[in-house]
């Protein structure tokens, strides 16, 4: 199987313009809307990386990516936020997400953190 990526975020726009610019690349790509949908799935998947929005109804992205860790998960974190500033994106970086970007994002961009995020 090729490159699996995850994408959590709660706006659904978003969530499919990240999808459709991921596919392109020919990776298979699973979406959620909220980080408890994800966790509840994680382990069924093999994920070479996730895209998180760190600010999402019920629990949060910071636990999210703690969640992982504490899970022994091996799945680098790209942040992707409106609101690069917020406690809660720092939350998230400080948890442990590789890179935060911020929206709108090229898709360029995208591409080449998660290219460097899964070692390609």
């Amino acid at each position: 199987m090729g490159v699996c990526v995850a994408i959590v975020d709660d706006d659904e726009a978003i969530l499919d313009a990240v999808r459709l610019v991921l596919e392109e690349e020919g990776w298979h790509v699973h979406t959620y809307l909220r980080g408890e949908e994800f966790l509840a799935d994680l382990g069924n998947h093999t994920l070479d990386c996730l895209v998180l929005d760190p600010h999402l109804p019920g629990i949060s992205g910071a636990d999210v990516v703690r969640s992982i860790i504490a899970g022994n998960h091996r799945v680098p974190v790209i942040g992707l936020t409106a609101r690069p500033n917020s406690p809660v994106t720092i939350a998230v970086t400080n948890a442990g997400a590789r890179v935060m970007l911020t929206k709108p994002v090229a898709a360029e961009e995208l591409v080449e953190q998660v290219q460097a995020a899964i070692g390609h």
